[in-house]
């Protein structure tokens, strides 16, 4: 009875394309995990898998898909550390110098502040970013930029109210 089984079946090979795309899935996620850590390969895979959903007739027609999702999820790390550099470089190297120095007082409620709050307040205040510089910097919408930066004003002349 066993030789009526077809071979690929007999050794647990994919049946269908979504089992294939699968095992395909599980390679390239462990290649890219391997090669570029747990949570940036995790995300390149990801990031592979999506394109290997929205291009299905492609993926279809390469000979080898795991070996072209793999190139593909290396392209997206590649991309997100562009992304990750440009935002540390616009956190070290701001567009402009603050006008005036901070003084004691506010420098010591600003460490009271929570931490969104606060970088939102001094990206906008003091260095003169726009809500929408700053929420693409920390990866989060305008709205979030602009709660963070009222609540941390709010906060800011609270603490400063108490202190006279």
């Amino acid at each position: 009875m066993e030789a009526m089984v077809p071979e690929r079946e007999r050794l647990g090979a994919p049946k269908d394309a979504g089992e294939t795309l699968a095992a395909v899935h599980r390679s390239v996620q462990r290649a890219l995990v391997a090669r570029c850590g747990l949570e940036i390969g995790v995300d390149a895979a990801a990031e592979a898998m999506l394109w290997a959903v929205t291009n299905p007739d492609r993926l279809a027609a390469l000979d080898n898909p795991a070996a072209y999702l793999y190139r593909v999820g290396l392209s997206s790390t590649r991309r997100d550390r562009r992304i990750r550099a440009r935002r540390a470089r616009a956190l070290f190297e701001p567009a402009v110098e603050p006008e005036e120095p901070l003084d004691a007082d506010l420098l010591a409620a600003l460490g009271r502040v929570r931490r969104d709050q606060r970088v939102a307040v001094v990206l906008v205040h003091a260095y003169g970013y726009s809500y929408r510089e700053v929420a693409e910097l920390l990866g989060v919408s305008e709205a979030a930029v602009t709660n963070h930066v009222h609540r941390g004003l709010r906060r800011l002349r609270a603490i400063l109210e108490e202190r006279s």
